[in-house]
């Protein structure tokens, strides 16, 4: 079988791709720009726990169950340094991304918890501002390829709800945690 391989100067660097592969960018991302498309930002429901009918100030210590995970990173065109499309998608939803590298949950959520009322109580774990985007790069004026970025701001957020009762936050996640548990 013959491969056919292109290979482009661009800037300081060069732009190599065979048949059977995608496009591996070489050159200065310095000076790459990243057009961002299809930006989904949300809150993830990551871990639920069981549903659990308490006393008033009984403790409980809840096991968690991982319900979603994933890990932060850019598919599609490969870059040489893959970090500066987390670092354009951070300036393009304004808040801070965790490396690429970084899975979610982080961990999840253990220890005794007691509430002030009985009732029957879930736990949740939320990954907060879950980024997903797609994304053209050209450096230097050349189009280099396309791809996808994942990421989520540091932080995991635990929440409780009580089952039968409305949520007081309007929270989606919540919800959806009480729909899984209760």
């Amino acid at each position: 079988m013959l491969k056919i391989a292109t290979v482009a100067i661009a800037g300081s660097g060069i732009l190599i791709c065979s048949s059977a592969c995608s496009a591996t960018a070489a050159v200065s991302q310095e000076t790459c720009t990243f057009t961002w498309s299809d930006v989904q930002d949300r809150d993830m429901l990551t871990a639920v726990s069981e549903a659990k009918t308490l006393a008033k100030g009984e403790k409980w210590v809840p096991a968690m169950r991982v319900v979603k995970s994933g890990v932060a990173q850019v598919t599609g065109v490969k870059l040489d340094k893959p970090h500066a499309a987390i670092a354009s998608l951070r300036t393009r939803v304004g808040h801070a991304l965790v490396p690429i590298g970084r899975t979610y949950p982080s961990e999840v959520s253990r220890g005794e918890t007691s509430f002030g009322g009985a009732g029957r109580f879930v736990l949740y774990q939320v990954t907060p501002r879950l980024v997903d985007a797609d994304f053209v790069v050209e450096c230097d004026g050349k189009r280099l390829g396309s791809g996808h970025a994942t990421s989520w701001q540091d932080d995991d957020i635990r929440g409780t709800a009580q089952c039968g009762v409305e949520t007081l936050d309007d929270s989606r996640v919540a919800d959806e945690a009480l729909r899984m548990a209760c």
